[in-house]
C-alpha cells in the first residue's frame, strides 16, 4: 500500500500583502498538523504587492518548494473570491518536489518552457516522476510553445498540467512565483514525484455558433485566412463591422475571452479553444495557441448549463484514477466567470466540492488559460492549451 498523501489549504483577504501571505500560509500549515509539507502552491490577487506577499508566505513556509502566480480571482471554500491569497500545502513521506523557472517567455516561449523544465528535472535525477505542474505568463502570445518546450525536456508522454497566470482582467502584467521569487514574462514549474499521484480532468462549456470554416493560411499561432478570407471576418459577421470597430477602439479583451475560436479535434465532438491575443492590421488574428492549416474552426459561445456540466466532468475525471484524494486544485478560465456572471460563478466550486466530498480541500483560482493532457482517443498524453475550460487537478495516492 502506498504512503498516504496529506493536504490542507489556507486563505486570507487581509489588506496588507505580507500579512495576507503569512496568514494564508499559517492556516494551511496548521491544517497539516505534524505532517511536514513537501510542496506549496500559492495563488493571489495581482492587486497585492507581489514581492511582499511572497515574503509573508515564505516566513511561514521556510524552504518548502513553492510555485504559483497572480490570478484573475481566487477560489476558496466553495466560492469565488477577490483581493485575497490562497495557499495549498501537500505532504507525503518520501516525495520530492523540485522547482524550475525561466523568463523571456514572450520573446521565446519554447525556450522558456525548456529552461524551466530542465532546471526542475536537473534536481530530480533518478526519482520517479508523477507529473509536472507548470504556470506561465497569461499574456504570452504563444502559450502552446511554452508547453511544447517543457515536453521536449520531460518527454512527450509526461503529464504536463497547469495554468496561465492572470492580473484581474487588466491585461497588463502577470506574476509567477518560484521559491519566494516573483517574476513576470516567465514560466515556473514543479516536478512532483512518487508517492504523490496526479489525476487530471479538463472540460469547457462552449458550443459553436458559426458554420465551420477551414484554415487556409496560418503561421504557428497566427491565423491569417479562413476559407481564403481574412480571419477577422468570422468576428465581423457575428458582431458587425461597426460594433467590432467600437470594440477594437475601447479594447476587445473581454470579448476575445467570451467568444473564443474552437478548433475541431478528434472526430469533431470537441474543440480546442483559442482566444484572440491580438488583431493585426491585415485582418489576421494572433491566437493563444497554435492553429494548423487545414483544420476546421468555428466561433464559440458558452452557456451556463454546459459550463456547470463541464465542471462536473472535469472533477470526476480527476479523482477517478486515485485511490486516495488529498486535495483538488481548480483552475477555471476567467471566460467562464464572465459567462456565468457574479451570481452564478460560485456554482462551479459548489459542483466540484459536491463531487469530491466533505473534508477534502478544494482551492484554486481564475486564470487566463489552462493546459492538460487531452482526453481524446489516440491522443496519448498530448498536452493542449485551452482558454475557456475548468481544469481539475487531484493530488493523492
Amino acid at each position: 500500500m502506498s504512503n498516504p498523501v496529506h493536504a490542507s489549504a489556507g486563505w486570507s483577504a487581509l489588506a496588507q500583502a505580507d500579512r495576507a501571505g503569512a496568514a494564508a500560509a499559517q492556516q494551511a500549515r496548521e491544517g497539516l498538523g505534524f505532517h511536514p509539507p513537501v510542496l506549496a502552491l500559492c495563488f493571489a490577487s495581482s492587486w497585492f504587492d507581489q514581492a511582499a506577499l511572497l515574503r509573508g508566505a515564505q516566513s511561514v513556509l521556510g524552504a518548502t518548494p513553492c510555485v504559483g502566480g497572480s490570478t484573475a480571482g481566487e477560489l476558496w471554500d466553495g466560492h469565488p473570491r477577490s483581493h485575497s491569497c490562497v495557499v495549498v500545502l501537500v505532504s507525503a513521506e518520501g516525495a520530492s518536489c523540485t522547482v524550475g523557472a525561466a523568463q523571456g517567455a514572450q520573446a521565446n516561449p519554447r525556450n522558456a518552457g525548456q529552461q524551466a523544465a530542465y532546471l526542475a528535472t536537473r534536481q530530480a535525477v533518478g526519482l520517479s516522476r508523477a507529473g509536472y505542474l507548470m504556470f506561465g505568463d497569461g499574456l504570452v502570445t504563444d502559450a502552446t510553445a511554452m508547453v511544447l518546450g517543457a515536453q521536449e525536456v520531460l518527454g512527450r508522454d509526461a503529464c504536463v498540467v497547469g495554468a496561465l497566470t492572470g492580473d484581474d482582467l487588466r491585461f497588463e502584467r502577470t506574476s509567477q512565483y518560484a521559491n519566494g521569487r516573483v517574476c513576470s514574462d516567465g514560466v515556473v514549474g514543479v516536478l512532483v514525484t512518487s508517492p504523490i499521484r496526479l489525476g487530471v480532468g479538463m472540460a469547457h462549456g462552449f458550443a459553436p455558433i458559426s458554420k465551420p470554416r477551414r484554415v487556409t493560411r496560418a503561421r504557428a499561432n497566427c491565423l491569417v485566412e479562413l476559407d481564403d478570407r481574412p480571419a477577422l471576418a468570422v468576428y465581423e459577421e457575428y458582431f458587425g463591422t461597426g460594433q467590432l470597430q467600437r470594440l477594437r477602439h475601447r479594447g476587445f479583451s473581454r470579448e476575445r475571452i467570451a467568444y473564443p475560436l474552437g478548433v475541431q479535434c478528434g472526430d469533431g465532438a470537441d474543440w480546442l479553444l483559442r482566444s484572440i491575443a491580438a488583431i493585426e492590421s491585415d485582418g489576421s488574428l494572433t491566437c493563444t495557441g497554435t492553429v494548423e492549416e487545414g483544420s476546421r474552426i468555428q466561433l464559440m459561445i458558452g452557456s451556463r448549463e454546459l459550463a456547470l456540466e463541464a465542471a462536473q466532468r472535469a472533477v470526476q475525471a480527476a479523482i477517478q484514477p486515485l485511490g486516495q484524494v488529498a486535495c483538488v486544485l481548480v483552475f477555471e478560465s476567467v471566460a467562464r466567470r464572465l459567462l456565468l456572471g457574479s451570481q452564478q460563478a460560485g456554482r462551479t466550486m459548489q459542483a466540484v466540492s459536491a463531487a469530491v466530498g466533505p473534508g477534502i480541500p478544494v482551492a484554486g483560482c481564475y486564470v487566463y488559460g489552462e493546459h492538460a493532457p487531452l482526453a481524446l482517443e489516440g491522443a496519448g498524453r498530448r498536452t493542449a492549451v485551452q482558454t475557456g475550460s475548468v481544469l481539475a487537478v487531484a493530488l493523492g495516492a
